[in-house]
């Protein structure tokens, strides 16, 4: 016997005029019932054959349409025969949608209300395959019904909308999951309609997003193991410039490349994506990482393809348009006066303004324990620029940038500078003596020296370097 299955609907079935003598009938509506061919009985139509019998479970052609005659010779009329269908003029339909009234509809949940079938030029119901109509892709499941819906087809993930056809593309879709932050999250599907699924940094359009299991992926990512080398890699090649060389040191990038191979910061591992899920470039204000970064702050971090810039230890000084600035290990920019290291076995002091760019020259700089400001110094060309001057310039002594006040109620006071003590005033400046002045205190010493007192009636006898060569307490 045959499969039938009555169908509620058919779109796109012209509606079939019972009054009328369909074109295969010869004579009158009514005929007796011995006649062989069409004949109409109390509303249905039979077909007999030449010895007079109804024809019954099988297809009839007549013209260039086929025609089903059920088990009782009634020719059936909205109705699915196997993988057949017939509409509601009896006519086997092809190139045809046909929807059906959904059984599991009221009982099932996010079942749809009506499941749709489409007949291809050979009549028949597409059955586990893609086809492509009226320039829209859809997919047929094994029992021929068109899918809708998120899919998983031959092993690959598709979005086929509700009206079935498969998008390309972004798509945003609900989210099953206990967090109430996240409801719905960005997926995306090439030309071919596949999810893109587990990847680092896909160009879309010109920008860089990161999946993984197809949602799009915001905020701080930590890349699979392979990928956090690759872009470590990459951070040993960044234009950066140590504080012994603020050209873009070779020790500098040297070191870096070292440290892929060694342990990493933990920020290493790490890229940041917008919002709108596009990898960044550039200066962000944002928060840190969970479990590296202080919660609940916010720190200015510098992008290159998504990764932070940051120091393989300690602080680094890195040049970004033209400017000099520091990143710790945890990639935070720092600000106000650091200590760098610029070989294995020296640091120097360097000096950040609130924007993060190093200074050169005078700065008056406000120190927090103290509760005072200071004056300080720092190289402004060279090898050494933005390191804190020391030695003697100008006249004036620092020490690591710092200058060297006597204390305002002094007037002067002695400094020890590498092995030696040298006399400076209120204002860092070096007391000297010229080649002819002598000494008071010290005659003996002749040309060449000076004396300078105190307010404690201390007598400091410097020579022409500003060197102190005696003490003495003034009578």
């Amino acid at each position: 016997m045959k499969k039938n299955t009555k169908i509620l609907a058919v779109l796109s079935t012209a509606m079939f005029m019972a009054a009328v003598t369909p074109s295969f009938l010869p004579g009158p509506a009514t005929v007796y019932a011995k006649n062989s061919g069409w004949t109409e009985e109390n509303g249905n139509w039979y077909y007999y054959d030449s010895y007079g019998e109804p024809l019954r479970d099988t297809w009839k052609k007549s013209g260039n349409d086929w025609y089903y005659l059920d088990s009782d010779g009634v020719r059936a009329s909205n109705m699915q025969i196997d993988e057949y269908y017939v509409g509601e003029d009896g006519k086997r339909v092809t190139m045809q949608w046909v929807s059906v009234e959904n059984e599991d509809y009221w009982y099932e949940e996010d079942e749809q209300e009506f499941l749709y079938y489409y007949y291809g030029r050979d009549g028949k119901a597409l059955t586990s395959t893609w086809a492509s109509i009226n320039g829209k892709w859809y997919y047929f499941n094994e029992d021929s019904i068109m899918e809708t819906g998120s899919v998983t087809i031959d092993g690959y993930n598709y979005y086929l909308g509700d009206d079935g056809s498969r998008r390309t593309g972004w798509v945003l879709l609900e989210e099953e999951t206990d967090d109430p932050e996240v409801l719905e999250s960005w997926y995306y599907f090439d030309n071919s309609g596949k999810r893109v699924e587990n990847e680092v940094d896909r160009k879309i359009q010109g920008d860089y997003y990161t999946f993984v299991d197809g949602q799009m992926q915001t905020g701080w990512f930590k890349l699979p193991e392979e990928a956090a080398n690759a872009s470590a890699d990459a951070a040993a090649q960044t234009d950066t410039a140590s504080a012994s060389d603020a050209s873009a040191s070779d020790t500098s990038a040297d070191a870096a490349a070292a440290s892929v191979a060694a342990d990493l910061p933990a920020i290493a591992s790490y890229q940041y994506y917008d919002e709108s899920g596009k990898r960044v470039e550039g200066w962000r204000t944002i928060e840190g990482i969970e479990g590296i970064h202080e919660d609940g702050e916010t720190f200015k971090f510098y992008f290159k393809k998504g990764a932070p810039y940051y120091a393989a230890q300690g602080l680094e000084i890195f040049t970004i348009d033209s400017e000099k600035y520091a990143f710790n290990d945890r990639g935070e920019m720092q600000t106000g006066l650091q200590e760098i290291a610029i070989d294995e076995n020296e640091t120097a002091n360097f000096y950040f303004g609130e924007d993060g760019v190093m200074k050169t020259g005078k700065q008056v700089i406000y120190d927090d324990e103290l509760g005072e400001t200071q004056n300080w110094f720092f190289n402004t060309s060279g090898a050494k620029k933005g390191q804190g001057c020391h030695g003697i310039k100008d006249g004036v002594l620092y020490i690591r940038g710092l200058r060297q006040d006597a204390e305002a109620d002094m007037r002067f006071e002695p400094v020890e500078f590498e092995g030696k003590r040298y006399l400076v005033n209120t204002n860092g400046v070096v007391q000297t003596a010229n080649s002819s002045s002598k000494s008071k205190a010290n005659p003996d010493l002749g040309s060449g020296y000076k004396d300078f007192k105190d307010s404690n009636e201390i007598i400091w006898t410097v020579d022409t370097e500003g060197v102190v060569c005696a003490e003495t307490e003034a009578e």
